[in-house]
C-alpha cells in the first residue's frame, strides 16, 4: 500500500511538473497576427510571408537570400502575405549583413562580409587581428555564397 502510493505521488509530481511547463511556455508565447490587406509597413522592418521574408526600406522591399541572412541582421519581423505586399515595389535582394562571419559547406572557406562583399579569410592570424568570434560563424550553402560578390582576401 505504501508503495503505491509513492508511486501515485510521484505520478502527480510528474503531471503537476509537465503541467507549470506548458502554462509557462503558453504565459510567454506571444499571439501571431499575419497581415491580409495592403499595408504601409514602416522602413526598416521586415515581413515574412508563406513564400519569402522580405526587408521594407522607403516604401521599397528587398528580398532576404535565407533565413540564415534574416537572422544575421535581427529585424522586427512581422507576419503577412503575398497580397499584403502587393503594392510595395520589389527591388533586389539583401544578403548577410556586414561583419557577418560565414563559412561554405561546400568547401570549408570561411568568409566575412565586407561592404556586401566576402571576403575570403586565408590567414588564421585574421580571427585575433579582427576580433572575429569564430563562435558566431555561420554555415552558408554555395547558393548564399554565390548571392555576394568576392572581394579581396584578408
Amino acid at each position: 500500500m505504501r508503495l503505491r502510493l509513492q508511486y501515485l505521488g510521484q505520478k502527480l509530481q510528474s503531471l503537476w511538473k509537465k503541467k507549470r511547463q506548458r502554462l509557462r511556455l503558453l504565459k510567454n508565447s506571444k499571439p501571431t497576427l499575419t497581415i491580409s490587406q495592403p499595408t504601409n509597413f514602416p522602413s526598416g522592418i521586415a515581413v515574412k510571408t508563406d513564400k519569402d521574408t522580405y526587408w521594407i526600406k522607403d516604401g521599397k522591399r528587398y528580398r532576404l537570400i535565407s533565413d540564415r541572412a534574416a537572422q544575421s541582421w535581427c529585424f522586427t519581423t512581422v507576419l503577412a502575405t503575398e497580397a499584403a505586399l502587393s503594392g510595395i515595389k520589389l527591388l533586389g535582394k539583401l544578403g548577410f549583413r556586414d561583419g557577418t562571419l560565414i563559412k561554405s559547406v561546400a568547401d570549408g572557406k570561411m568568409y566575412l562580409v565586407s561592404q556586401n562583399k566576402l571576403r575570403h579569410i586565408v590567414d588564421p592570424d585574421s580571427f585575433n587581428r579582427y576580433g572575429l568570434d569564430r563562435s558566431k560563424m555561420i554555415e552558408v550553402s554555395e547558393k548564399e555564397i554565390s548571392a555576394h560578390d568576392l572581394g579581396e582576401s584578408i
